[in-house]
């Protein structure tokens, strides 16, 4: 390797290198850090070629990572469907909605995202709402992608009548008389899954570039995307990762998560999953997760509790997506081709079947076995969690009381004491847990890796105590820099070279205008940040 760097960089450095966590100066040669130390000792580093860059202010750590934020959904959300996020009323998305049903006459369908299930309890929204506002079919999915709204075009297209048969992993919302409302729940998308997240390689190329784009700037520099087939049984998303890697347009390092489902023969798909690991094996993209989604959410009521929801008088506890000896043998079959698996849990009830499933699957820690979301948390299960190794894959931007959630979902369904003690995160630390940090884009609003460390330290909105939720919880700045840093890359078995600002590995690294391990907690998500390197280059300058 060349003696002379081809970058130095100067300023307060915060490592996350246990065994020289701080630093004045980093040099770096070939996209590798070749040096971490003083500033003095960097002059050595420097020749005729080197460009050196002061940050006098701030701190520089190492890039982000994200551990779960779907690129193809949120990229595709941006271009090419109606965005409804910002939609608290009925009437708001009606008014979206015709505007973005005028602005694209050459849509054939329409397809739109991020529709609030609290703004339409448990039967939630109906296609008499939307019916009037065009003759197209129109299928739109909630922002947590787990519940779907068609409009009665939409359904004539794909022949759902009251003689369509219910499912065992999802729910149709049905009237008094038999037929579907319009509201769908969970895996019955396979009646309409052609109608949501179906574009080209090209259109998803242009996604997955402003996608990008976001992240680059938030300072991310690793992320998962689970759900890189969720245009069922289409390669195209995969296909346009491929082609910008090849292309040398993909500067983020993405893992891809093969979603597998219980009614196509998961075992026989982890096997396919390999296959296209091969096919689409690149430099910066690579297919290297099984992704399941064992329950749903507590907004749908389909979290899978271990006891009954609290508005239950039938003893209701959610839906289990998966029987526990399929779980298990596509757990054993992911495990035996190295793959990762990846499993959304959100209710103490899919936790513990998942555990079982990794128990009777004989999963080790160096297989890095995550969950996600992990909203209602057994105690008893992280001690099972730490013992098999299982990554817990936090979403910290939640962890508070919103008003509407709190008050209209959280407590009707699951009870004050349940609803108070919603997603643990000290525990996880204390019991020896991995935590790494994911935002779930495009669910999340504020997708700044910054305010996920701030909330997980504070678990309130500055200065809102009322929004406080469970501060028994809180946890430190630096336990979530690490969670965000060197533990997402454990998550996917690339710590010896990314995560840290450590000599050897690849320069990935953040500039923030301020130092977030000084600052009043309140102020963390005041940072900005300046610049965003990966593999030695700057990626992106604000």
């Amino acid at each position: 390797m060349n003696r002379f760097a081809d970058t130095v960089v100067y300023g307060n450095f915060y490592t996350v290198d246990a065994k020289n966590p701080k630093a004045q100066a980093a040099a770096i040669a070939d996209g590798k850090f070749i040096y971490v130390g003083d500033a003095d000792g960097a002059k050595a580093f420097v020749g005729a070629g080197t460009q050196e860059e002061h940050f006098d202010d701030g701190l520089i750590l190492p890039g982000f990572v994200d551990g779960h934020a779907h690129g193809n959904l949120g990229g595709s959300k941006m271009l090419l469907m109606c965005p409804l996020n910002d939609c608290k009323t009925l009437d708001a998305i009606r008014d979206k909605l015709k505007k973005f049903i005028a602005k694209h006459p050459e849509m054939d369908k329409i397809q739109g995202m991020g529709w609030d299930d609290a703004t339409f309890g448990v039967d939630g929204p109906t296609a008499a709402m939307i019916d009037d506002l065009t003759d197209k079919p129109v299928a739109m999915i909630d922002y947590g992608h787990h519940s779907f709204w068609l409009n009665s075009a939409a359904m004539k297209r794909k022949n759902i009548t009251k003689d369509t048969p219910d499912i065992s992993d999802g729910v149709i919302v049905r009237d008094a008389d038999g037929n579907p409302t319009g509201c769908f729940r969970e895996g019955t998308s396979i009646y309409f899954n052609d109608l949501l997240y179906h574009f080209t390689v090209e259109e998803y190329k242009k996604a997955l570039l402003a996608y990008q784009d976001v992240f680059l700037a938030l300072g991310v520099t690793m992320t998962f995307d689970p759900m890189v087939n969720y245009d069922y049984g289409s390669e195209n998303v995969m296909e346009a990762y491929h082609r910008l890697d090849v292309e040398g347009k993909l500067k983020l390092r993405v893992h891809g998560g093969y979603q597998v489902f219980v009614d196509k023969n998961p075992v026989a798909d982890v096997v396919h999953a390999a296959e296209l690991r091969e096919k689409f094996k690149g430099n910066r993209f690579a297919v290297d997760n099984i992704k399941i989604l064992l329950d749903g959410v507590i907004e749908s009521r389909t979290a899978y509790l271990n006891a009954p929801y609290s508005d239950s008088n039938d003893g209701y506890r959610g839906l289990l997506r998966f029987d526990a000896d399929t779980l298990a043998d596509t757990v054993k079959k992911a495990n035996e081709l190295n793959f990762t698996i990846h499993i959304h849990t959100i209710g103490d009830g899919a936790i513990a079947e998942a555990l079982n499933a990794f128990e009777k699957a004989g999963t080790t820690p160096a297989q890095r076995a995550a969950l996600t979301h992990l909203q209602i948390v057994n105690p008893a299960d992280i001690d099972r969690m730490a013992k098999l190794g299982v990554v817990a894959v936090a979403n910290p931007y939640w962890f508070i009381k919103e008003p509407d959630y709190h008050t209209k979902l959280s407590v009707p369904y699951l009870g004050e004491e349940r609803a108070e003690n919603q997603y643990p995160l000290k525990s996880f630390f204390d019991k020896g847990v991995v935590v790494t940090q994911a935002t779930d884009y495009p669910v999340t609003a504020d997708l700044r890796p910054t305010n996920g460390i701030q909330t997980a330290v504070i678990r309130q909105l500055p200065g809102k105590p009322e929004t406080l939720l469970n501060a028994g919880e809180r946890v430190t700045v630096e336990q979530m820099v690490k969670a965000a840093t060197l533990n997402g890359a454990y998550q996917f078995k690339c710590e010896d070279t990314l995560g840290s600002i450590t000599v050897g590995k690849q320069a990935d690294m953040v500039v923030l205008d301020s130092d977030i391990t000084a600052c009043a907690p309140e102020h963390i998500n005041d940072a900005k940040v300046l610049r965003t390197m990966i593999g030695g280059e700057w990626v992106y300058t604000r």
